[in-house]
């Protein structure tokens, strides 16, 4: 199981992660966590907790993103509630109908990304071992 991502940390650091994580600027975080404001700029620029700064961010940013996606459904149904009820104003059905598209647009889009590039990964992967045969051989 992987390590806390604090577990380099003094109490007063990870006191001040968490509020660099929660507030929304470093004044706040000084404040909520009673470091100066100075000294949480040091840590910040200090290799080891600027890490565990950016992985903690990580992690949290990745969470928010989890969240995001559980709720894409529900957000889809609305829109196309939305979008097919013809007592809503022709503006929100336009706006609805319009998110609709775009999202449906944009996965197709990432999908064709993401085809695209496992395609390149498996040429240049190829090319690796390929190359790697002929320098091989020219050498014997």
């Amino acid at each position: 199981m992987a390590a806390n991502v604090t577990d380099n940390l003094d109490p007063q650091q990870e006191k001040a992660l968490l509020a660099l994580l929660s507030e929304p600027t470093v004044k706040k975080a000084a404040e909520a966590s009673g470091v100066p404001e100075r000294t949480l700029y040091r840590w910040m620029d200090d290799a080891e907790f600027g890490k565990t700064y950016r992985q903690a961010r990580r992690r949290a940013f990745s969470q928010a993103i989890s969240l995001c996606q559980r709720y894409v459904p529900v957000a889809l149904q609305t829109l196309v509630k939305i979008t097919t009820d013809e007592t809503a104003p022709h503006s929100s059905r336009v706006s609805a109908a319009t998110a609709v598209l775009k999202f449906g647009r944009d996965s197709i889009e990432l999908d064709d990304l993401a085809e695209r590039i496992g395609h390149l990964e498996r040429q240049i992967g190829e090319r690796e071992i390929g190359g790697g045969a002929l320098n091989s051989r020219s050498v014997a």
